[in-house]
């Protein structure tokens, strides 16, 4: 196995600053074309336009008491409320807003069809590292920028951060990223902690941080500044060498212990034809892994359930709280239709039907999370998320020899029903 890494090179940086160069400079002509409807817009349209927000999110809003924040919601209305009486233009405007939905903690909720420019959100920073929860309350390294990469290698083991204890330091951190003022959009504390692990430290340009990390046993000391613009973060690492990409979203393998192997970025129309390719590859396969850690989601319909019920048996599901919303539901729906045992943490909890409500002036629409899809228990996805059957961290030993723990760990699954079931079994 070689590690490969899912992230924003420098190039693509540079690009995406002149991108966003000129969006900016589009959005401030559009600034101009539109300022007289700017100052147009009165305080008192401003103070009416929020409270049919806020009327709208009261009466259908299905997850207060779900995520526990109805009274932060109560307190975001008041304080948002008094803010927009000194609201000096649809840009600002459309900031609150922005605020008022980062308190519902809601994934799939958003701004569309707007008729001024947004407001340019403060960008965060963080030191170009990535880091995994592991085994024996360790934390590891995942992936470093090129500045860091000789020292802080895949699977080295971070003891301390800021002189806390690297574990504890994290797991602060994630609490945090679960607040009402966070700047993530996110509906459950995992994909939050996912944040907090993936993107550390994320803060102002320039600031600077203490690492203690084990290199040859002995305790190191590493200084790091935050100037890698916090944009993505990787999905996996260590992975399969022969990766044969089917699709955009689908890649697979055979394994050298005989299992098929298959990583699905996301779920989209071709995923069916992706699966059905990887089985007429590798028939003798012995079971196979599905990987959705990282899964952006997408979409599908019952031509996807109906091959995930031709799977062999047995199947393995990888899972993390980077697998969202189609992503769940097809980790549901591979338990129900594949027998697959899931393997890793919690999912995204982030998996709603959604609709659009517009402002009466037409300003903007909001994407509206109407209610929850359901797991096979009949619990919400939504905030609970897909629990996986085993919950798996990274082993440091196995990623520093590149090998890539849960994908061991379903193997050993794999051939431990095998051994118990002689004879190859599937479903019809």
């Amino acid at each position: 196995m070689c590690a490969v890494f899912h992230f924003v090179t420098q190039s693509n940086l540079d690009l995406a600053a002149v991108i966003r160069g000129r969006l900016l400079l589009a959005a401030g002509l559009m600034g101009l074309l539109c300022g007289a409807q700017i100052e147009a817009r009165s305080s008192e349209t401003n103070e009416t336009e929020l409270a049919a927000f806020f009327k709208e999110v009261d009466a259908a809003y299905p997850f207060f008491d779900l995520k526990g924040i109805r009274g932060d919601w109560v307190e975001t209305k008041r304080r948002l409320g008094e803010k927009v009486k000194t609201c000096a233009s649809d840009t600002e405007f459309l900031g609150i807003v922005i605020e008022a939905i980062r308190c519902l903690r809601d994934a799939h909720m958003g701004l569309s069809n707007t008729k001024a420019p947004m407001p340019e959100l403060p960008v965060q920073y963080y030191p170009g590292l990535s880091f995994m929860p592991a085994t024996q309350d360790r934390v590891v390294v995942m992936w470093a920028a090129d500045a860091h990469a000789a020292k802080l290698k895949p699977g080295t083991v971070v003891t301390r951060i800021d002189g806390q204890k690297a574990r504890a330091f994290l797991e602060a951190r994630a609490k945090a990223a679960w607040s009402s003022d966070s700047p993530y959009f996110v509906s459950s504390p995992q994909r939050a902690r996912l944040f907090a692990y993936r993107i550390p430290l994320a803060g102002r340009r320039g600031e600077t941080h203490t690492l203690r990390y084990l290199a040859q046993e002995k305790e190191q000391e590493l200084r790091v500044t935050c100037d890698v613009e916090a944009r993505g973060w990787p999905h996996q690492y260590n992975m399969p060498t022969n990766l044969t990409r089917a699709s955009r979203a689908l890649a697979y393998a055979k394994l050298p212990s005989g299992a098929g192997y298959m990583y699905l970025r996301s779920v989209r129309t071709e995923t069916e034809d992706g699966i059905r390719q990887a089985l007429a590859r590798y028939p003798e396969a012995k079971g196979w892994i599905l990987d959705l850690r990282g899964n952006g989601g997408g979409g599908y319909d019952d031509k996807l359930v109906e091959r995930l019920q031709t799977l062999p048996q047995p199947v393995a599901v990888l899972l993390d709280a980077g697998c969202i919303s189609a992503g769940e539901t097809l980790a549901r729906d591979l338990a129900h239709n594949a027998g697959a045992r899931l393997l890793g943490a919690r999912t995204a909890g982030s998996s709603s039907s959604k609709r659009q409500w517009p402002f009466p002036s037409g300003i903007a629409s909001v994407t509206f999370s109407t209610r929850s899809r359901w797991r096979n228990d009949r619990q919400p996805i939504e905030f609970n998320g897909i629990a996986p059957d085993v919950e798996l961290e990274a082993v440091p030993e196995e990623v520093a020899q590149g090998l890539n723990s849960e994908i061991r760990r379903a193997e050993e699954y794999l051939a431990d029903f095998a051994s118990r079931h002689p004879e190859p079994s599937r479903q019809n």
